[in-house]
């Protein structure tokens, strides 16, 4: 069973170009993911919590990042670098 911590989770997330969104929810941080011209990508949630993220939260943030499992805890742990991430989303055509 694999578990991420959750406030590296977010602060590598940032690092790679995810911003908090402005609309702020008691429950939720929003973080977003936007192109160069400023168009939102895409988006993903944490919880205010800080708990860990488990399989079930890695695997609904892969989604929401529109990335499988393993890229996703790539892209968390920082291995996955932005460059790569943009390329893997232009091959999907989300830009």
């Amino acid at each position: 069973m694999a578990v991420l911590n959750a406030k590296k989770t977010e602060k590598n997330l940032k690092k790679k170009g995810f911003i908090e969104a402005i609309n702020k929810s008691p429950d939720y941080i929003r973080l977003e993911l936007y192109d160069q011209r400023g168009k939102l990508i895409l988006a993903t949630k944490l919880s205010h919590n800080g708990q860990d993220l488990n399989d079930y939260l890695i695997k609904q943030m892969s989604v929401q990042c529109k990335l499988n499992k393993e890229e996703f805890k790539n892209l968390a742990l920082c291995p996955l670098s932005q460059e790569a991430y943009f390329a893997i989303l232009t091959e999907q055509g989300l830009i």
